[in-house]
């Protein structure tokens, strides 16, 4: 096999990773989201999407937007977010989503995650690093 068939070989098989990966990433995305009795919800939080639990993050029965953040912090600690979601590299400890430059560990959890459609972080609209371990 020549130079040029080695490399045309080598381009395709990264170019067959690169779909696959992203595949996986829109399956794993997708799967989390799933319908509750006409209402889509994450997996994770399917004890939550009950009839009638509503209130239990919105606080009220029948919301018509997102919830405040004291309804993510009644069942999610601020504290154990910051611990779990620190770069293990000292150089890179500014970019902890939870606890960052611009924002301390004030951005509303609603910024980056929804409960039911797919959102992006909000540091995405400005900066390029990603988060491997974000659940939309």
């Amino acid at each position: 096999m020549n130079t040029a068939s080695k490399k045309l070989v080598s381009m395709v098989l990264l170019g067959v990773l690169i779909l696959l990966s992203l595949l996986l990433v829109g399956t794993y995305a997708q799967e989390q989201l799933k319908d509750y009795d006409g209402i889509d919800g994450r997996s994770y939080h399917a004890q939550m999407h009950e009839k009638g639990r509503c209130r239990s993050c919105h606080g009220v029965k029948d919301p018509q937007g997102y919830p405040e953040d004291d309804g993510c912090d009644r069942c999610h600690d601020i504290d154990e977010l910051v611990s779990a979601t620190m770069p293990e590299a000292e150089a890179d400890r500014w970019q902890n989503p939870h606890d960052n430059l611009h924002y301390g560990t004030d951005v509303p959890c609603v910024e980056c995650h929804g409960e039911h459609t797919n959102k992006a972080p909000l540091c995405a609209n400005c900066h390029n690093f990603e988060y491997s371990r974000h659940q939309y």
